[in-house]
């Protein structure tokens, strides 16, 4: 039944995941994205960058465009991979949490941050999805002790690690719980027999050879190592100094009520239950990381100044699984006269739920503006105007971009398949047309043709200097 079940939840994730996956423009940091992974499989060209974050989705994602050609469809396929998997996991965790894990599962399904960002082209999808599979490999190994659930493991955490900065904070929180979990049980030395032995030799194989590999952009640039670690943390400390993307720290707190109230009712009713768990000794190693990872994450993301809307994603998680964990006791205790009142309320929230995502996701997924889930969506007239200038192309007529701050994205990935220059300087007199922002028009001479809003606020025009 329960396997049933799951291709029931897999029928619906993969469709609402790849229902209209391609409507919405590529986005300013997709179209880097995508852009940078283009030429990876063109060049076999990659740096490592700690403001592009990590290898992983370069790598993975020409691998995508080699098997199946370079489309915005292919472009988010990654996301989307990875987001089912998140849900199969979010499914089998049923073991340590019943009926709960079905409640996890539909949050995953149907969170409106997790399902707009599972089709879009970025890293913490894959991040996310990789650690719930730390979690689930971690508590089975200390369920049977077999040795493929410490190998898959360590791959996601490498996979992670891999993939964004963000994996530290990951780290951080796994192993400070691992040790404080030690702390007060005692530390206990078993020997160190040649079972633990091939298993640290394995594990270190593993994580070595994946990490290098993509840091190194295949043994040819040793130095992305350093950038990879220390280089990596100091990068996001300056972010973090400078406040690069500042945002008041209450700014995912009004992102949870606005979007993700269902989780938030959920983990704030738990609460007393979990408390009373704990003082009565009831609460098992599993509730108790939860509730960790929760606490933990909540502070971090709040902390930094460095706020962003598809990082609730991270935030989003965890909240939920901690809601989830008492679904069956909640039932039981919040009710009135026998009416079960928990049911009615969660049924309420879960269709506002469903609605308010469908919503973000299919229909407003344009509106930076008003929707807080949305960051400086690149508009549909962007795309009329890569449509424009490979017209021009086609048709003869010589064309640049120029822009003095580079701030022409998503133009390079529309116009991958052609001989397009772009400028930041230098003489365009030459050419018969040029595109540049509105704020740099007075540079070029010409009559301006149309003028096109890249995303709120920011426009570019077209010139035609001849």
């Amino acid at each position: 039944m329960s396997r049933k079940l799951l291709l029931v939840i897999l029928i619906i994730a993969i469709a609402t995941r790849f229902f209209m996956l391609t409507a919405r423009p590529m986005d300013h940091d997709e179209s880097i994205h995508a852009y940078l992974s283009y030429v990876l499989l063109k060049d076999h060209s990659y740096r490592y960058d700690p403001a592009f974050h990590g290898p992983f989705l370069y790598f993975a994602t020409a691998g995508l465009f080699a098997v199946f050609g370079d489309s915005e469809f292919t472009a988010r396929l990654l996301p989307v991979i990875f987001s089912l998997i998140a849900i199969i996991v979010a499914f089998e965790f049923r073991r340590w949490i019943g009926k709960g894990a079905l409640l996890f599962t539909f949050i995953m399904l149907f969170s409106p941050s997790i399902l707009y960002y599972s089709r879009y082209l970025r890293n913490d999808i894959i991040v996310l999805a990789c650690f719930l599979v730390v979690i689930y490999s971690y508590f089975r190994y200390l369920e049977c002790k077999k040795e493929r659930f410490v190998y898959l493991g360590v791959l996601a955490f490498t996979i992670m690690l891999c993939s964004k900065e963000n994996a530290y904070i990951y780290l951080a929180i796994f192993l400070s719980y691992v040790l404080l979990k030690r702390f007060f049980k005692g530390f206990g030395f078993k020997g160190f027999d040649l079972k633990n032995l091939r298993i640290v030799c394995v594990s270190t194989l593993i994580f070595v050879t994946i990490f290098t590999f993509l840091y190194t952009a295949g043994f040819s640039d040793w130095s992305g190592l350093e950038r990879a670690t220390v280089g990596a943390v100091e990068y996001w400390i300056k972010m973090h100094e400078i406040r690069d993307h500042w945002k008041p720290i209450y700014y995912y707190s009004l992102m949870l009520i606005s979007y993700e109230f269902l989780p938030l009712f959920l983990a704030i009713v738990s609460v007393p239950e979990f408390v009373e768990r704990i003082r009565s000794g009831k609460a098992s190693d599993f509730e108790k990381f939860v509730a960790y990872w929760t606490v933990m994450t909540l502070i971090a993301y709040h902390v930094l100044s460095h706020k962003v809307p598809w990082l609730i994603v991270h935030i989003v998680t965890p909240i939920a699984l901690f809601g989830s964990l008492y679904v069956e006791e909640l039932d039981e205790r919040i009710r009135f006269k026998n009416f079960r009142v928990f049911r009615v309320i969660l049924a309420i929230l879960a269709i506002a739920t469903i609605y308010t995502s469908f919503y973000v996701t299919y229909i407003d997924y344009n509106d930076a503006v008003n929707q807080m889930l949305i960051y400086i969506q690149v508009q549909p007239s962007a795309v009329e105007l890569a449509k424009r200038i490979i017209y021009l192309y086609k048709h003869n007529h010589s064309i640049v971009v120029f822009e003095p701050s580079n701030d022409y994205w998503p133009l390079p990935w529309y116009l991958r398949h052609y001989p397009i220059p772009f400028m930041s300087k230098g003489n365009v007199n030459g050419f018969e047309y040029v595109v540049t922002s509105e704020r740099s028009i007075g540079l070029v001479n010409g009559k301006v043709l149309g003028r096109y809003e890249i995303r709120p606020f920011y426009y570019m025009v077209l010139i035609k200097t001849k």
